[in-house]
């Protein structure tokens, strides 16, 4: 088990997935609907957005082995799969996101022409900014509910 200054590494970085989960959701949904707040929030929702696969990944690892070392209960495998669903949202909200800035902000494509040439595409761009604003809600919405869960877990006992 992966332990930090004596404590499960579970209970450390879970902070972080449901701080700046939600919060890089809003972001994408906010970056998606307010087109003069595009340049401001790109390369954060960018890096946010990218730095949240590997938190959420090690923190899912760091609550399996948790879930190992003390004895499980339903709600604590509730939380586990919720944890397994959100660990998979953040890598697809990754992905949107990624594809979403590309498609909409301006500054990448004069850099990258072949990347330019997708914001040509108003469809595309339409698609993408949709889908980022739905997958930023349900990554607020995921985040939630398996914070939830996983506090429900320890505080009913």
């Amino acid at each position: 088990m992966i332990l930090i200054a004596g404590l499960p590494a579970h209970i450390l970085l879970v902070h972080a997935v449901v701080v700046l989960g939600p919060i890089a959701g809003l972001a994408a949904i906010v970056y998606a609907v307010a087109a003069r707040w595009r340049r401001y929030l790109a390369w954060p929702l960018g890096v946010l957005a990218l730095v949240l696969v590997p938190i959420s990944v090690v923190t899912a690892q760091a609550g399996e082995q948790l879930q190992q070392a003390r004895p499980a209960t339903a709600m604590i495998q509730a939380h586990a799969q919720q944890g397994d669903v959100l660990k998979i949202v953040s890598v697809f909200f990754f992905v949107i996101v990624a594809a979403m800035i590309v498609a909409s902000y301006e500054p990448i494509g004069r850099r990258f022409s072949f990347l330019g040439r997708l914001r040509e595409h108003r469809v595309v761009r339409l698609v993408l900014l949709v889908a980022g604003a739905l997958i930023g809600a349900f990554f607020v919405y995921q985040s939630i509910i398996t914070g939830h869960s996983g506090a429900s877990s320890v505080w009913s006992r």
